[in-house]
This record gives C-alpha cells, structure tokens and sequence, in this order.
C-alpha cells in the first residue's frame, strides 16, 4: 500500500492536484482546505489512500497524517464515502471535527456538505470512541476549539457560503471583522477582504 508521495507539485486544479515523482505524474483528490496551503513547484510530501471501487481507483491525499486517519474514520460511517469525507475536511478543520464529534456537537458536523442531521448524529456515536482513544500529532484543546464555533459570526458565515464562498474562505475573511458590528456590516467587511 502507498503511505505516501514525495514530489513536486505540478498542477493545481478545483479539487485535484498533479505530483509529479520519478517521471510520472499522480492525480490526487485533497481537501479544499490543503489545497490552499500549497503552491505549484513546491516540493511535497503528501499522505495517500487508495480507494479502489469497480469502476474507479482514486488517490486521496493529505498534508499531514491527521486528516488522512479522520479521513479514514469518516469514511468508515454508513453513508460517508470518499467524496463526503473530503468535503468535511474542506470544510472543517480537523480539530472542528473531532471537537465536534467529543462535545457531540453535531451543528458544527452539518455545516459540512452532504451532512445531516441524521448523518451527524451516526458520526458521533460511532466515531466518539474511537476518537477519544487515538493520539492525533495536532495536540489541540478541543473545548477551547468548539467555545469558538459558538460566537456570533456563524450566521455571517453562512451567509457568505450562500454568496459561494467555502467555510474556510468565509472564517478567515471574518477574523479581520469587528465582531461587534451587526450581521450586515461583518458581512460587507468580510466581502471586502474576500475582494482583496
């Protein structure tokens, strides 16, 4: 099994990169979130799994080792497959996830695509366990993480996906706003800095 790929980083495209190692080029599917942390021409280590399915073999990749394991775990819950499983962690980050599956907090679950209600309740009962028991290498304090989902800017993150931009873009436009301002103003501020 392939743990993982050394190259360069050769074509960025929406929801694929190209390294390119020893002469071949390898397609790799990463979440949105890894995508913007690289640059064509750089030299990378990306972590892989491999889905092999009848009709399609896919190389899914990741920067770091922890999304390939909560990746892995995802996909283990009935009704996640590959392609859901990237979209939460394009979505969220990966101690948004596991600090939502602990504090069973299946609202932050759903802001991911594909993810509903009933979705979010089946991560958490089967992932809980197996979460809290694993070591992940991004030692993060998870209640401190989940305190932050519940401020005021969740209906201004919304409403900025709405508008077409992806959780992630949304957060990271919001942290440069006043949090005092009203909904309508953060969401002005943030479309000015998402303009930039």
């Amino acid at each position: 099994m392939m743990d993982f790929i050394f190259g360069e980083l050769v074509s960025i495209y929406d929801d694929s990169i190209v390294i390119l190692n020893n002469g071949i080029g390898y397609s790799l599917r990463i979440p949105q979130m890894d995508m913007d942390k690289i640059s064509i021409g750089e030299d990378l280590k990306i972590f892989t799994r491999m889905i092999v399915r009848e009709d399609d073999i896919s190389l899914y990749g990741f920067i770091n080792k922890d999304s390939r394991t909560l990746f892995d775990l995802l996909t283990t819950v009935s009704g996640i497959g590959p392609k859901v499983g990237i979209g939460m962690l394009s979505n969220l980050s990966n101690s948004d996830i596991r600090g939502a599956i602990l504090t069973e907090n299946k609202a932050i679950l759903t802001q991911a695509p594909g993810i509903g209600k009933k979705t979010g309740d089946r991560i958490i009962l089967e992932l809980k366990d197996k979460i809290s028991k694993l070591v992940f290498e991004d030692n993060i304090d998870i209640e401190d993480k989940v305190v932050v989902k519940k401020d005021d800017n969740l209906p201004a993150i919304e409403a900025l996906i709405t508008l077409g931009y992806n959780k992630y873009e949304a957060e990271e436009a919001l942290k440069n706003v006043d949090a005092t301002l009203d909904i309508s103003k953060k969401i002005k501020e943030a479309l000015k800095q998402l303009g930039r």
